[in-house]
């Protein structure tokens, strides 16, 4: 069974841009006002939540080729820290020195947005959910601490999914059902535990490890359950990117690819690269013509910037994180 999906690779490039575009349109305060612009750019928040669905298909699919067991839980979670953390704690300094230059940049406004030695503690180990009135220094690290967390509990819980008896993944289904009954913070997996299930599920049946029966059935109470605790959009959400990659899962797009290919890096950096240029060219360039024009150039500086970090920051990283191996006793 071929286990790649080259559609992946452009929902993951377009849906991090669409999360650039949502940010630079909708959150630049003022700049764009009501109607149907505002209106359209703001639903592309929603890609969040497809590359939710997207990573509950990758990260198992790399299990079962690893034939993964729970004693490989350790070396799984050094694997995964390796590739996701460097970027991510390099992003976070390059974060925290623009919060505190931007109270020398002429036209910010009047408010101190550097963190102190505490919050960015925090940040180690996505801990800021943990702690009252915490905040994120990048907005978008809460979507990271939902993927720590994810991979922690994927680890301890796969094998009950790759189960030969029916019990171990039924149990395996529940608990990710019942996820959004303990929390309703955003910043918790929980919170979106049976979102992750709809891609989990797919990817079980796509490599025949569930009959049709059961996959059908287990995604009907995914689906309701996601509707349910977690919205009907984003359920609408996760049941397109779900026929995406069923539909059209030998589509391969060679800019789509580029996009996918540095999705982490402008993920991780648009906010701290283009949206701090678009925030202050916003109060000097205020004619409709010129809007768009100072949204291209935020999203052109974010690309050049998630170009040269993926080179050197992420690859490397994603380096790192091949070379460790999965031990077999004989």
């Amino acid at each position: 069974m071929k286990t790649e999906l080259p559609i992946i690779h452009t929902l993951r490039g377009f849906s991090a841009v669409g999360i650039c575009l949502y940010h630079y349109v909708c959150c630049t305060t003022g700049y764009v006002g009501p109607g149907i612009v505002f209106d359209t750019f703001a639903l592309l928040a929603l890609n969040v939540q497809i590359f939710f669905v997207i990573s509950a298909m990758v990260i198992p699919i790399s299990m079962i080729n690893a034939q993964y067991r729970i004693q490989d839980f350790f070396t799984f979670v050094y694997k995964r820290a390796l590739r996701i953390e460097p970027p991510y704690l390099i992003s976070l300094l390059i974060a925290t020195a623009y919060l505190n230059l931007r109270n020398f940049i002429p036209g910010s406004a009047e408010v101190n947005l550097a963190p102190s030695w505490s919050e960015l503690l925090m940040h180690i180990g996505y801990l800021v959910p943990f702690f009252e009135d915490a905040r994120w220094i990048n907005p978008v690290y809460w979507s990271l601490s939902v993927e720590f967390q994810y991979y922690i509990l994927l680890g301890l819980l796969f094998p009950m999914a790759m189960h030969s008896k029916l019990w171990p993944r039924t149990a395996f289904y529940v608990l990710l059902l019942i996820g959004p009954f303990l929390t309703f913070q955003s910043s918790f997996f929980t919170s979106w535990s049976p979102l992750f299930l709809l891609g989990i599920l797919y990817i079980l049946y796509y490599l025949k490890k569930i009959k049709p029966l059961e996959f059908w059935i287990s995604l009907g109470f995914a689906a309701a359950f996601t509707y349910w605790k977690v919205g009907p959009n984003d359920l609408l959400v996760g049941l397109l990117a779900l026929a995406a990659i069923h539909f059209f899962r030998d589509f391969d797009f060679k800019i789509g690819r580029y996009f996918g290919d540095r999705s982490f890096s402008i993920y991780l950096l648009h906010s701290i690269t283009g949206a701090p240029i678009i925030n202050f060219l916003s109060h000097r360039y205020q004619e409709n013509w010129q809007k768009p024009l100072v949204i291209i150039l935020g999203f052109l500086v974010c690309l050049i910037c998630a170009h040269y970090f993926h080179r050197w920051v992420e690859m490397p990283s994603l380096r790192l994180s091949k070379k460790i191996k999965y031990t077999r006793g004989s």
